[in-house]
């Protein structure tokens, strides 16, 4: 039931968001700027798009050795089957199809895997949202990109808060976990508690300073890659905004996906997208197309190449589902 209610919200969010998009837009000039674009520029763009995720892989080979040493070279599949997930599947179910992969190819605990997950999307969301308060700060924003940076601002407050005090504290910070998970109720408790300490572990690995260093420059190159890579659809389209407007889309299109929304983050995505471009003077048609242009370059060479690699390791797609073992260990008692 309520995976069929996550489903129709994140339905009647996208219709919201795309209705948004495409209130302005007069067909015929979108069509006209699709005809016109220039597709031989889209070739480096997935290039350079595949050449961001690796350096990803890289990062994620810092995090994950909390938990088992792995290459860099056998992480990347990995993500790329984890993106595809987001891609075709609600509720970034990706991000357990991506525990599940690692559990099953590395042989690690999945629920372990899932606490990698969760640090390295804090370090994306933090990432996302330096580009995107500097870039507003800089160049300006209307209402909605500036409400966007708000909301984001005071999520990833907290998220910071608790990464920081994890990552000087975690003995302190399990001991705080199991007093507050004793709170909820008993047929969660231990899947609460579990998820939480899957977390701390997996900050245990950037608690080295080398780590930690690694980490967060490999955090800002590949986004900083990949506003290249919007940069190159824009000269797809014949938008010649400053970079600065790219790194903004970069971080408005990718916070705006953590909403409620359909596979891919479809809707949200693009309307943010285009707000920035539109901020920048290009055409609102103009602008439309190219959020949806851009789209594409991310979503669709990491969909294919996900499910060419899930046909290689012999997974059969409808396996993979939210990790269910324990870490092995249950919520203290009270002292």
């Amino acid at each position: 039931m309520l995976k069929n209610v996550r489903v129709w919200v994140g339905l009647l969010v996208s219709g919201f968001f795309i209705f948004l998009l495409l209130r302005k837009t007069d067909p015929s000039e979108l069509a006209h700027s699709f005809r016109h674009a220039n597709y031989a520029w889209l070739a480096p763009a997935v290039a350079l798009y595949l050449t961001s995720v690796y350096i990803r892989a890289v990062r994620y080979r810092y995090i994950v050795r909390s938990v088992k040493l792995i290459a860099s070279t056998a992480l990347f599949p990995i993500l790329i089957i984890g993106y595809m997930a987001n891609n075709l599947l609600p509720a970034r179910a990706g991000e357990f199809v991506r525990a599940h992969v690692l559990g099953e190819k590395h042989e690690v605990s999945k629920m372990a895997a899932l606490g990698t997950v969760a640090v390295e999307r804090l370090f994306d969301g933090l990432t996302l949202l330096g580009f995107l308060a500097i870039t507003v700060i800089l160049l300006g924003g209307d209402s909605a990109l500036k409400n966007l940076t708000l909301l984001a601002v005071a999520i990833f407050a907290v998220a910071l808060a608790v990464f920081v005090g994890a990552l000087a504290a975690p003995d302190a910070t399990e001991q705080l976990i199991g007093r507050l998970c004793r709170l909820a109720p008993g047929r969660v408790r231990d899947r609460l508690y579990d998820l939480a300490i899957s977390f701390v572990e997996g900050l245990r690995a950037v608690r080295h300073p080398d780590a930690f260093a690694w980490v967060t420059v490999t955090s800002v190159g590949a986004w900083m890659l990949e506003a290249v890579v919007y940069m190159l659809v824009g000269r797809a389209f014949g938008i010649h905004a400053g970079f600065g407007y790219f790194v903004m889309a970069v971080g408005a299109g990718n916070l705006a996906i953590t909403a409620p929304s359909t596979s891919g983050g479809i809707g949200p995505f693009e309307f943010f997208v285009k707000t920035v471009l539109v901020g920048a003077t290009v055409a609102e048609a103009d602008a439309a197309a190219y959020s949806l242009a851009v789209h594409a370059v991310i979503l669709v060479p990491a969909t294919l190449l996900g499910l060419y690699y899930l046909w290689t390791m012999k997974i059969p797609f409808p396996t993979l589902r939210p990790a269910r073992e324990p870490l092995g260990v249950t919520v203290p008692n009270a002292d």
